[in-house]
């Protein structure tokens, strides 16, 4: 192993996996923005406040890059501080990740209708971005590198409630909409799309929150942990720019379902 895999190796990894998780939402968000959906103006406003977030986080992991591999190609030491990048990109994940979390509460509540599960999923969420918040201030403020023992206890908080309630959300998202099975080939295939995606992202989000939080506990005074804690945020963006765009492909399949025996164009769903 080189002298510098676990630095400069994490830090160009965490940057090309973003990166490439990034292509996947600009994709995404133009789709979303090139087809009319009736939805309401707050969101319209997450949406587009996810896709500012990305861009940034993106735009800022690539300086940082650029920062340790050029600016200071011949001092090495810089790889003992925390700059302000580093902090800055994880800081975008824990906001990423409450806001795309609140909007499947809200969609979870509205299957289920349980308030009490909605309370404590939000409040979760809440705990979780804050403690993340906090955890990314004190990386910050504590800079040197070999030094950031003490947030360790924080950042796990962080990253077991973030994997507990993307979990929670997805096992009990997917056995609400199995339950809405009608036995019609069109809106079963639907149905079963929606589970696929939310077992899908629940899954990716939960392993990279894991994964990120064994790096910073294991290779706390490495950058092994940005592998997967750069590209978090785009996890979420993307869950969530996925479940709006795939409206279009649903509403066409059940205009197709003859066994709907509709006599109108199927709409796409709005969200409240």
């Amino acid at each position: 192993m080189g002298a510098f895999d676990l630095t400069i190796g994490g830090l160009f990894l965490g940057c090309s996996i973003n990166l490439y998780l990034y292509g996947l939402v600009f994709n995404q968000y133009l789709a979303y923005k090139t087809t009319k959906f009736d939805d309401r103006i707050w969101l319209r406003v997450l949406v587009a406040i996810l896709f500012v977030i990305d861009t940034s986080e993106t735009a800022v992991s690539f300086y940082a890059v650029w920062y340790f591999m050029v600016e200071n190609y011949t001092n090495p030491s810089v790889l003992n501080y925390i700059v302000w990048m580093l902090p800055f990109c994880c800081a975008t994940t824990a906001i990423s990740a409450l806001g795309v979390q609140s909007f499947l509460i809200n969609r979870l509540y509205r299957l289920t209708r349980r308030f009490w599960l909605y309370i404590v999923l939000i409040m979760a969420a809440v705990v979780a971005s804050v403690c993340g918040t906090i955890a990314c201030i004190q990386c910050g403020i504590i800079f040197d590198a070999t030094k950031l023992g003490p947030v360790i206890p924080l950042a796990t908080v962080w990253m077991v409630t973030l994997a507990s309630v993307d979990i929670i959300i997805t096992v009990t998202l997917s056995r609400a909409l199995w339950r809405r099975r009608t036995g019609l080939p069109g809106t079963n295939t639907i149905i079963h799309r929606c589970i696929r995606a939310s077992i899908q992202s629940g899954l990716f989000s939960s392993v990279f929150a894991l994964a990120n939080i064994a790096g910073f506990f294991f290779w706390n005074n490495t950058y092994v942990y940005l592998i997967f804690g750069w590209p978090s945020g785009r996890i979420y963006s993307n869950s969530l720019l996925h479940t709006l765009v795939a409206r279009k492909e649903h509403a066409e399949i059940a205009n197709r379902t003859v066994e709907l025996q509709f006599t109108r164009s199927f709409p796409f769903p709005t969200y409240p």
